[in-house]
């Protein structure tokens, strides 16, 4: 079993190759990030907690799924219920699931009904660039719901000569992907077309203490999924940009141990967006972007194809315009964004529509060894009045590869639609007085960078007010959603990661007490102390690595005997290699799980055992 003392293991291992950091031959230059301050920035000037995943680092692991790459992320815990493809849930900083903004390509994924979460799972990495992860309090930036952060994947873009991209691999459990594309720029035209198929049979979902639930079939997945990027350069500095991302999911899933019939979730994602970015001079640049997205989940049980169960699907327009100006006193960021919302349920809701208008302003500059970010945000809901946050940071250059930073920043995060409007139906309905739940986070940080090293040590402390939660009356059994929980969650994260020589490193570990103030306990499904370290080794043509990742113990809820329940502390180590066959042709193989360890992140839910991969990829050069 793991204990939360093994953590300790994991930074000084991590920060080993620190007293080399200047043998750094692999190093590649300061990467950017945009998803901190939506303006493009040198992540080592960043104020924020910011992560950036490469497609390389991405291919350079033992991860096949969204999900199991964030997992591998400083500060995140993720909650699968069953196999690939099962909803899964994301815990940034211990926050909820539903305080964290999925972006794709700038464009929004959300559900504003139950059950308010994002289908991660649903997005196949094979069509994914690059990933940014936004820790802490981002409503100043994103508006509702970002009190835990952002996570923005982008999908692949098209630059340099035309080339043709693919892979395909066959695994445990029957699983089958298979995907490809080409991308590329001729003349003043970039464009990128990938195509993503998934097949598994799955795992059962659901174990035997799943007494309301469990049957032991398979439960297997099937996913298709593509993206489209097309730029048209009009003129220097003028761009006219068209992004499409779907993605179709289907998934079997166990809703009842009295029918053990097929039980299925079907789940689409879509993204549009048509954006003209234009550099009127070399200090403005102007963007304006619409973007249409839907998050579609439904379910059928019992064997009953005809017959749909539950239905949530969300609707949004949004026009955005955002300006990005820089003087010589620093990078100025002026905003506007007007949002459209619909949404469709088997329940009949009150009400299905809202809109809300939101002005945005911002500032990055540089004084000498000086920092300094501020944002400020005011979002007008027809639901429930306006709301402005803001987040103030500072930095200080102690020496040029050690920065000294603080922040403070609010969030808040909206209602949903059935928390508003939900029908009575005379055992439950919605409360349309609910207020927004509100946070308040603060944040310690030293952060080193020099060449391809770098190390971090945050601390941060985030209060949540107003918390949205069920409530029953015990006396006519009648329940409703009501503001009466509080939460208090504060933590360190250390991080480090270097290349050193033929050797790749990284490792984190975050310490955390995410408590429900109300209650006076753990919050579910998060645990004090978990971590991870990984280690890959270039030998020439092969590359291989291990990664370890570890969990202490977490609080849940056994809903069959209504009482609650403790998981046990786990660990878990995955093997890659890759072999470059030629310039172009590279095999691979992974392992995961390898020691077999029985474990699970959800309570009367199954989890992946001792499993493998093996495929090859083809890059054009």
């Amino acid at each position: 079993m793991f204990k939360p003392q093994q953590l300790a293991v994991l930074v000084p291992l991590a920060c080993a190759s620190l007293a080399r950091a200047n043998d750094t031959p692999q190093f590649r230059g300061d990467e950017v990030v945009v998803t901190a301050t939506r303006q493009p920035q040198a992540i080592s000037k960043t104020l924020s907690d910011v992560t950036v995943i490469t497609r390389e680092e991405i291919d350079n692991s033992s991860v096949s799924t969204l999900p199991q790459l964030l997992a591998r992320q400083p500060g995140m815990e993720v909650v699968s219920s069953g196999g690939v493809g099962s909803p899964t849930s994301v815990f940034m900083r211990g926050t909820n699931s539903n305080h964290v903004v999925v972006l794709v390509d700038g464009v929004r994924i959300v559900s504003a009904t139950l059950p308010s979460t994002t289908a991660l799972a649903n997005i196949p990495l094979s069509v994914v660039e690059r990933v940014e992860i936004l820790r802490g309090n981002s409503s100043s930036l994103y508006g509702a719901d970002a009190i835990g952060g952002v996570i923005q994947i982008f999908t692949r873009q098209g630059s340099g000569k035309p080339r043709f991209n693919f892979n395909v691999g066959v695994g445990d459990h029957g699983m089958v992907k298979v995907g490809g594309g080409v991308d590329g720029k001729v003349d003043n035209t970039a464009f990128s077309l990938q195509l993503s198929q998934q097949t598994t049979d799955g795992i059962s979902a659901t174990n035997k203490d799943n007494t309301f639930s469990y049957n032991p079939d398979r439960d297997g997945y099937r996913n298709l999924a593509y993206s489209a990027n097309l730029t048209q350069t009009l003129a220097t500095g003028h761009d006219l940009s068209f992004r499409a991302f779907q993605s179709f999911g289907k998934v079997g899933y166990d809703a009842s141990a009295f029918n053990l019939k097929e039980d299925l979730q079907r789940m689409r994602q879509t993204g549009l967006s048509l954006e003209s970015r234009n550099a009127f001079t070399s200090n403005w640049t102007s963007t304006l972007r619409y973007s249409r997205s839907v998050d579609r989940q439904e379910s059928w049980t019992g064997g009953d194809m005809v017959n749909r169960n539950s239905l949530f699907q969300t609707s949004q327009n949004d026009w955005l315009w955002q300006n990005d100006l820089k003087t010589a006193l620093g990078s100025f960021l002026l905003g506007a964004d007007y949002t459209q919302q619909r949404v469709d349920s088997q329940g009949e809701l009150t009400t299905t529509e809202r809109h809300n208008t939101a002005f945005f302003g911002g500032y990055s500059g540089e004084f000498g060894q000086h920092l300094l970010q501020a944002n400020v945000r005011h979002d007008q809901d027809e639901q429930f009045g306006g709301k402005t946050t803001g987040v103030l940071g500072y930095g200080y250059r102690l020496t040029d590869s050690l920065t000294a930073r603080a922040s403070f920043g609010t969030a808040f995060k909206a209602p949903t639609f059935d928390d508003l409007y939900y029908p009575d139906d005379g055992y439950y309905s919605g409360n349309p007085n609910l207020k927004p739940e509100t946070s308040r986070n603060s944040e310690l940080a030293l952060s080193y960078h020099a060449g391809a090293t770098k190390a971090s040590v945050t601390a941060f402390h985030n209060s949540i007010d107003n918390l949205i939660t069920y409530v029953t009356d015990p006396v006519t059994y009648h329940g409703t959603m009501m503001n009466v929980n509080k939460a208090t969650i504060t933590g360190v994260t250390l991080a480090a990661s270097s290349s050193w020589g033929n050797w790749d490193l990284s490792g984190s570990a975050t310490y955390q007490d995410p408590k429900d103030d109300t209650k006076h306990l753990l919050l579910l499904r998060r645990s004090r102390a978990f971590g991870q370290l990984a280690a890959g080794y270039d030998w020439g043509k092969l590359t291989t690595g291990i990664e370890w990742s570890a969990s202490a113990k977490r609080r849940d809820y056994d809903f069959s005997n209504y009482k609650d329940v403790w998981l046990g502390g786990y660990s878990l180590t995955n093997l890659y290699a890759n072999y470059r066959l030629s310039k172009t042709w590279t095999a691979t193989a992974r392992v995961t799980n390898l020691f077999e360890r029985r474990y699970t992140t959800a309570y009367g839910y199954n989890t992946q055992g001792l499993g493998g991969f093996i495929g090859v990829n083809y890059q054009g050069e």
